[in-house]
């Protein structure tokens, strides 16, 4: 008998479907090494894309907040920030005289 561990029970819907090569290579390759069964490594492997794909999800909504509040500065708002002058005077308003 191998060294593979039995899959846990898990909760949840039960389904049959058909896998690509590719990605039950992965899993036979996952279970193998983490001494489980393919079925295993399959739900870990979709766990992990599920949680990949709320990453991007996420990512993708604060990029839409940021540039959205890009947008709601818009180009009036520049006026309003101080000149290049103004600027250097103020850095250097603080620094002391050498003499």
């Amino acid at each position: 008998m191998s060294g593979r561990e039995r899959a846990p029970r898990r909760e949840g819907h039960r389904t049959t479907l058909r896998l690509p090569f590719p990605v039950f290579e992965a899993a036979a390759s996952l279970a193998q090494e983490l001494g489980t069964t393919p079925n295993d490594a399959i739900v870990r492997l979709a766990e992990e894309g599920a949680s990949a794909r709320a990453r991007r999800d996420r990512i993708a909504s604060l990029a839409a907040q940021r540039r959205s509040a890009v947008d709601r500065a818009g180009r009036e708002d520049a006026s309003t920030f101080p000149t290049a002058e103004q600027t250097r005077a103020a850095m250097l308003a603080g620094r002391r005289e050498s003499g």
